[in-house]
């Protein structure tokens, strides 16, 4: 790894590093465990008299098919070891894991298909139904960093994606902004604005601004990604109309003392370590109804 190259871009491809066969069959198995087209969406009635806004994706020891599953053959991986060793320092810990599924238009019910053709932050997890919550469901999410999930934390922890399948650009592949972690925290939604040939230009504040490069992440089976947790990073809604993509995210933090190149990444920010606001989006935390959009990332 190029060590250099990780801190000015906040972003590393790992290439193809992992058993394809384990990761095709570990993929075809959480295909299986559920009929994803039908009944995986609660219905109309139930979504307004009962609407819930927290806790609907999976957690660490709470509804998580992940932690189902034996994954050392990636948690084990000298590659990956190695890397999250230089990244992090010798000591670290698995903050979470998930699968991430991208949902294609035709499971959602037409009730809720525009409010969530609408939103591009489409975390679809309080319309799903409660027994199916151990996975996350996305229509696409515009560019966000995962410390929105870190509130009053210094991002010391990165995010390790890892392709399960073949994925093309039909398939709501990762989109990363190379080099946007450098204005540090930021709540979301971001002031992004497309300029053309792969180039956004990113404004911190609406003050500072620089361009970055949109880099959009196609991989054969087995290929993993890391990034920063500040990071700017989203995907596409889904373009096909049947599963096509299921991944898994690691979220991943340094815990020991010793000096690793995240730190060098956190005292090179030109921007705060952290922040308390994380996106002011939404008009009410309690509804679905989302008021500020950047829809860069549409279809």
């Amino acid at each position: 790894m190029n060590e250099n190259q990780f801190i000015k871009d906040g972003f590393i491809s790992l290439g193809q590093v992992l058993d394809q066969k384990k990761c095709s069959a570990l993929v075809n198995d959480v295909k299986n465990s559920r009929d994803w087209s039908k009944n995986i969406f609660r219905d109309y009635e139930d979504v307004i008299n009962f609407p819930q806004t927290k806790k609907t994706n999976p957690g660490r020891g709470i509804s998580n098919l992940a932690e189902k599953y034996d994954l050392s053959f990636i948690e084990k991986n000298p590659t990956i070891i190695k890397i999250l060793n230089s990244i992090l320092g010798s000591k670290y810990e698995i903050i979470l894991k998930k699968f991430v599924v991208a949902v294609p238009d035709s499971w959602i019910p037409n009730w809720c298909k525009k409010d969530v053709n609408k939103m591009i932050a489409a975390n679809l997890g309080p319309l799903i139904k409660e027994e199916y919550r151990d996975v996350s469901y996305f229509r696409g999410i515009d560019y966000h960093m995962d410390l929105i999930d870190h509130p009053d934390t210094i991002g010391d922890y990165i995010t390790l994606y890892i392709y399960l399948s073949d994925i093309k650009k039909n398939m709501s592949p990762l989109n990363v902004l190379i080099g946007s972690h450098i204005f540090g925290a930021n709540k979301f939604p971001h002031n992004l604005k497309e300029i053309g040939n792969d180039q956004i230009k990113y404004s911190r504040d609406h003050k500072k601004s620089s361009i970055f490069k949109s880099k959009t992440l196609t991989g054969s089976t087995g290929t993993a990604y890391i990034w920063t947790s500040m990071t700017l990073h989203g995907t596409k809604p889904q373009a096909t109309n049947d599963l096509s993509r299921i991944s898994l995210r690691y979220t991943i933090k340094k815990t020991g003392l010793d000096k690793s190149l995240i730190n060098d990444i956190i005292d090179q920010l030109d921007g705060p370590q952290t922040m308390s606001e994380v996106r002011d989006d939404f008009d009410n935390l309690e509804n679905l109804k989302q008021i500020k959009f950047n829809k860069i990332l549409k279809k």
